[in-house]
Protein backbone atom coordinates (compact mmCIF):
# COMPACT_ATOMS: atom_id res chain seq x y z
CA UNK A 1 0.00 0.00 0.00
CA UNK A 2 2.84 2.50 1.06
CA UNK A 3 4.93 1.31 -2.33
CA UNK A 4 0.67 2.53 -4.36
CA UNK A 5 1.36 5.70 -2.31
CA UNK A 6 4.70 7.02 -3.12
CA UNK A 7 3.77 5.61 -7.00
CA UNK A 8 1.00 7.61 -7.20
CA UNK A 9 2.85 10.90 -5.41
CA UNK A 10 5.51 10.41 -8.24
CA UNK A 11 2.94 10.04 -10.70
CA UNK A 12 0.99 13.15 -9.56
CA UNK A 13 4.11 15.47 -9.46
CA UNK A 14 5.61 14.31 -12.45
CA UNK A 15 1.97 15.60 -14.18
CA UNK A 16 2.46 18.54 -12.02
CA UNK A 17 5.55 19.26 -13.66
CA UNK A 18 4.38 18.40 -17.05
CA UNK A 19 1.50 20.58 -16.44
CA UNK A 20 3.26 23.68 -15.17
CA UNK A 21 6.07 23.47 -18.11
CA UNK A 22 3.08 23.40 -20.56
CA UNK A 23 1.81 26.54 -19.01
CA UNK A 24 4.78 28.33 -19.14
CA UNK A 25 6.09 27.35 -22.75
CA UNK A 26 2.28 28.51 -23.59
CA UNK A 27 2.56 31.81 -21.72
CA UNK A 28 6.03 32.21 -23.04
CA UNK A 29 4.77 31.92 -26.66
CA UNK A 30 1.73 33.98 -25.73
CA UNK A 31 3.91 37.11 -25.41
CA UNK A 32 6.93 36.54 -27.56
CA UNK A 33 3.35 36.89 -29.88
CA UNK A 34 2.65 39.86 -28.40
CA UNK A 35 5.74 41.78 -29.17
CA UNK A 36 5.75 40.69 -33.05
CA UNK A 37 3.75 43.83 -34.15
CA UNK A 38 6.32 46.44 -32.77
CA UNK A 39 9.41 44.77 -34.65
CA UNK A 40 7.00 45.98 -38.37
CA UNK A 41 6.77 49.26 -36.78
CA UNK A 42 8.37 51.86 -38.42
CA UNK A 43 11.36 54.21 -36.72
CA UNK A 44 9.87 57.74 -37.62
CA UNK A 45 6.20 56.30 -36.55
CA UNK A 46 4.73 56.61 -39.96
CA UNK A 47 3.38 53.91 -41.77
CA UNK A 48 2.50 54.96 -45.17
CA UNK A 49 4.95 56.93 -47.02
CA UNK A 50 3.87 60.59 -47.38
CA UNK A 51 1.53 61.60 -50.08
CA UNK A 52 3.03 64.29 -52.83
CA UNK A 53 0.67 67.19 -51.63
CA UNK A 54 2.21 69.41 -54.74
CA UNK A 55 0.68 67.34 -57.83
CA UNK A 56 -3.42 68.60 -58.07
CA UNK A 57 -6.17 67.17 -60.01
CA UNK A 58 -5.70 68.93 -63.05
CA UNK A 59 -2.41 67.31 -64.64
CA UNK A 60 -3.53 63.84 -62.83
CA UNK A 61 -6.87 64.33 -65.21
CA UNK A 62 -5.29 65.82 -68.32
CA UNK A 63 -2.06 63.13 -67.89
CA UNK A 64 -5.24 60.21 -67.71
CA UNK A 65 -7.02 61.79 -70.67
CA UNK A 66 -3.79 62.25 -72.29
CA UNK A 67 -2.93 58.14 -71.64
CA UNK A 68 -6.40 57.06 -72.91
CA UNK A 69 -5.76 58.85 -76.25
CA UNK A 70 -2.37 57.02 -76.68
CA UNK A 71 -4.15 54.29 -75.92
CA UNK A 72 -7.27 54.44 -78.55
CA UNK A 73 -4.83 55.09 -80.74
CA UNK A 74 -3.46 51.90 -82.61
CA UNK A 75 -0.44 53.52 -83.61
CA UNK A 76 -0.52 56.20 -80.76
CA UNK A 77 1.94 54.15 -78.20
CA UNK A 78 4.21 54.07 -80.88
CA UNK A 79 3.84 57.43 -81.36
CA UNK A 80 4.42 58.41 -78.03
CA UNK A 81 7.77 56.60 -77.87
CA UNK A 82 9.44 58.04 -80.89
CA UNK A 83 8.26 61.88 -79.47
CA UNK A 84 9.93 60.72 -75.79
CA UNK A 85 12.78 59.09 -77.93
CA UNK A 86 13.23 62.13 -79.55
CA UNK A 87 13.03 64.58 -76.84
CA UNK A 88 15.50 62.19 -75.24
CA UNK A 89 18.09 62.18 -76.90
CA UNK A 90 17.78 65.75 -77.73
CA UNK A 91 18.37 66.33 -73.62
CA UNK A 92 21.08 63.66 -73.80
CA UNK A 93 22.86 64.20 -77.17
CA UNK A 94 26.13 62.45 -76.02
CA UNK A 95 24.65 59.31 -74.84
CA UNK A 96 24.30 56.29 -77.43
CA UNK A 97 22.02 53.62 -77.10
CA UNK A 98 23.10 50.01 -77.33
CA UNK A 99 20.57 49.18 -80.05
CA UNK A 100 21.37 51.63 -82.80
CA UNK A 101 25.12 50.51 -81.82
CA UNK A 102 23.97 46.55 -82.29
CA UNK A 103 21.62 47.91 -85.73
CA UNK A 104 24.43 49.72 -86.99
CA UNK A 105 27.06 46.52 -86.44
CA UNK A 106 24.00 44.49 -88.24
CA UNK A 107 24.25 47.25 -91.30
CA UNK A 108 28.10 47.10 -91.62
CA UNK A 109 28.01 43.23 -91.92
CA UNK A 110 24.84 43.07 -93.68
CA UNK A 111 26.10 45.36 -96.14
CA UNK A 112 23.15 47.73 -95.17
CA UNK A 113 20.36 45.43 -96.55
Amino acid sequence: MKRLMTLSKELFSRRLRAIALACLVGLMSLLTLATQPAFAADSKGTATPPVDQKMTEEPRDQAYEEAVEVIDNPKGVQKVYEENLKQYRQENPNQKNLVEDAKDLVDKVTGGK
